[in-house]
């Protein structure tokens, strides 16, 4: 039987030598292209001595010599089932059956599976480490400019997600009363839909987090736990849910909802720990953000009041000065009253006075207006006493001013006049531009007036007397035949124009 083995299965030691020279040179160069690969994606070698880098390169090194080892025993067994094949003897065939080498090589080929299947799952784990740190270093970097409360939940919302495996995920925010959640972002199945919804808080499955002593809520069945069934949150898509309350100091401003994780498996305490790490690592921002968020709204209501109040104080000046326009304004012509020219009088001899000037006082009374009130009526005298403060106002300066002193009577005051020249040419203006007829409803009406004029301070320093020498001018000017003018004299002479 040994002679069979031998002529059949019999390999020369020079062959074996060879055989695993090839295999160790081949394994060798595992550990080379590893390394290889990774210089290939550093900027420089000082980068290779990180963690994330060397440890991936003396992880395969220290396989690679393992299996050379296995390598060596193994053919170094073969080498000797080959000598003994070659010699044939019974004593051989002994020393064969003492190796039990075919109990060896599988014990050498099961502990090589259990090594790569080992080297598999530490490299999955290493990567995953390397990811969690990544999203967490860029998570910080992303909170620490970014004042914005829904702006960083919906990150924190996405690199939770990321890191998770989560397919599903929402923000829900607690308002400023505690009773409700408003969902500000939402990803996954229909998420868009329900941003902007309001949801109970008593109805939802996230209630079970507003506790201050309760870190999470981790469900493997949204269908069977006692504390979430029948409740009104939306469906996700698979039966485990993950709930992380975000707090702000002592204060909870919101919940995350995880559902959905891939391969339909169930959440785990280490997704717990990974979440509340990633909280934990902007919780200050979240702080700054609340605070800043508080301070905005603050700021926004201040405007706002400060807006009213603007309003406010716009429309009271608007109705004082409403009210001083009706106070001061005759309602019907649109010229002062006789309040008004009282004071505005005052002030100009006053001013008059201080500056050595002259002004005069004009006393107005219309003819034949209670003739047309009495035959056309009170419309049509209104219309005639608006044409009248048109025409008039149309003959005087800016500076000038003219009331409706009562009824049909005018006055007007000329200020900086220099010469009863220049009184006279304004009064004969005013009867002319009176004595042209008045157009009311289709009828020309005729009208005329009578002015009287006193001087200051050649006839008064006093404004009141002044306008009583004005009318009594007035009424001498009257006594003529046809509308004129008439200065004031202390003595009975008229001087007329």
């Amino acid at each position: 039987m040994v002679d069979r083995w031998a002529s059949k299965y019999s390999i020369e030691d020079k062959r074996l030598s060879d055989q695993f020279r090839v295999f160790a040179m081949l394994l060798l160069l595992t550990p080379t292209a590893v390394f290889l690969y990774i210089a290939s994606n550093l900027s420089s070698l000082s980068e290779l001595f990180q963690a994330q880098y060397i440890v991936p390169y003396l992880f395969s090194l220290i396989i690679t010599l393992g299996v050379l080892a296995l390598l060596q025993n193994m053919f170094s067994k073969l080498s000797m089932i080959s000598s003994a094949m070659m010699e044939g003897g019974e004593h051989a065939l002994g020393e064969l059956n003492e190796l039990q080498g075919a109990y060896e090589l599988r014990g050498i080929v099961g502990s090589f599976g259990t090594m790569l299947e080992q080297y598999k799952q530490a490299s999955s784990d290493l990567q995953r480490r390397a990811l969690e740190l990544l999203l967490i270093k860029e998570l910080s970097a992303e909170a620490s400019s970014n004042l914005d409360m829904h702006m960083l939940l919906s990150i924190l919302l996405d690199k939770i997600m990321q890191v998770n495996k989560a397919n599903i995920g929402s923000v829900f925010l607690v308002d400023e009363e505690g009773e409700n959640f408003h969902i500000i972002c939402s990803r996954g199945l229909a998420g868009h839909g329900i941003v902007g919804s309001k949801i109970a808080i008593k109805d939802s499955i996230s209630r079970f987090v507003m506790d201050d002593s309760t870190t999470s809520l981790l469900v493997d069945d949204v269908e069977t736990d006692e504390r979430t069934r029948k409740k009104n949150d939306p469906k996700y898509g698979s039966p485990s849910f993950l709930s992380l309350p975000v707090r702000a100091g002592n204060k909870l401003v919101a919940v995350i909802n995880l559902a959905h994780k891939d391969n339909d498996e169930s959440f785990h305490q280490d997704d717990v720990d990974l979440a509340t790490i990633m909280i934990h690592e902007v919780g200050f921002a979240i702080e700054n953000a609340r605070i800043h968020s508080e301070i905005k709204d603050h700021v926004e209501r201040l405007e706002q009041q400060s807006a009213v109040m603007m309003e406010e104080i716009r429309r009271r000046k608007l109705a004082e000065k409403e009210l001083e326009h009706l106070a001061h304004r005759d309602t019907l012509t649109g010229v002062s009253n006789r309040y008004m020219f009282l004071d505005r009088l005052e002030m100009a001899v006053a001013h008059a006075q201080r500056r050595k000037a002259k002004l005069a006082v004009m006393f107005v009374d219309l003819d034949r207006f209670k003739f047309i009130n009495d035959t056309y009526g009170h419309a049509a005298g209104d219309a005639v006493l608006r044409s009248v403060a048109t025409r008039m106002s149309a003959c005087l300066r800016e500076v000038d001013l003219i009331a409706r002193y009562g009824g049909d009577e005018f006055t007007v005051t000329l200020v900086d006049v220099t010469s009863t020249e220049g009184i006279a040419l304004v009064a004969r203006k005013i009867i002319g531009t009176l004595q042209q007829p008045i157009r009311v409803d289709g009828t020309e009406l005729n009208i005329g007036c009578s002015i009287g004029i006193s001087l200051y301070p050649d006839d008064s320093a006093d404004f009141e007397e002044l306008i009583r020498n004005a009318d009594e001018a007035m009424y001498v000017a009257k006594q003529k035949p046809e509308s004129g003018f008439h200065f004031f004299q202390p003595t009975e002479s008229i001087k007329t124009g």
